[in-house]
């Protein structure tokens, strides 16, 4: 895929008359689209394999939204971005929809990862990495505020999908409510030094793997 989109961006720079700077900013573009692309259609694939098709969506979009500008850890390949960014979704579906959901745990559990997600994201977003440092201060403070919007957000979506079931008493709503705090507390997790902890492990166990992998097929 970097291949292809290299090939794009230098053919767009020559068509444009664009220098080298603005042919970097339009592959990384690309790059980030395709790449975003490629993740969603992974977790709609895995997720409609294991019946968990809506749920791994919503909790998917729910993670990618907030850490737009929350952000977070970067994984070191963009193959591990994909695999962990499908497996978690997928796992907290399947863990979501095997678990006895009453009103009292979804209220419970909303309570508890609202709170949590409201104090770790003021005390510590936006999260950026070493390559994309953020050192301008207006920067950080806006960041700030649209992951405290998004949070915000995610309360009204959750407080309207329990009025729905209040009302409608579909037990979905119930389910797809518990996603989107999963999503959301799965992310800010991301923020902390223990989350950072825990992916760098999971990146080194991948990465491990991959490596063993490409050599046994040598």
């Amino acid at each position: 895929m970097l291949k292809i989109v290299n090939a794009i961006s230098k053919w767009m720079a020559i068509k444009l008359d664009l220098d080298d700077e603005k042919k970097d900013v339009i592959a990384y573009g690309m790059f980030a689209f395709f790449q975003s692309i490629f993740c969603i259609l992974l977790v709609i694939i895995v997720g409609f394999i294991f019946h968990v098709l809506v749920e791994a969506v919503i909790i998917s979009f729910s993670i990618a939204i907030l850490r737009k500008s929350s952000g977070g850890i970067h994984a070191s390949t963009p193959g591990i971005c994909a695999i962990v960014g499908t497996l978690v979704p997928i796992i907290c579906s399947l863990i979501i929809k095997n678990i006895n959901i009453t009103l009292y745990v979804v209220i419970f559990f909303g309570v508890i990862a609202f709170l949590i997600s409201y104090m770790l994201v003021y005390k510590l977003a936006p999260v950026d990495s070493i390559k994309k440092p953020i050192k301008n201060t207006k920067k950080r403070l806006k960041l700030k505020r649209k992951s405290i919007i998004t949070i915000s957000v995610y309360l009204v979506l959750v407080i309207l999908n329990l009025i729905a079931y209040y009302i409608w008493e579909s037990y979905d709503l119930m389910v797809y409510s518990l996603c989107i705090c999963s999503g959301m507390l799965w992310q800010v997790f991301t923020l902390t030094k223990i989350g950072h902890l825990l992916l760098s492990k999971v990146d080194d166990f991948l990465s491990n793997i991959i490596s063993y992998e490409a050599c046994e097929k040598r």
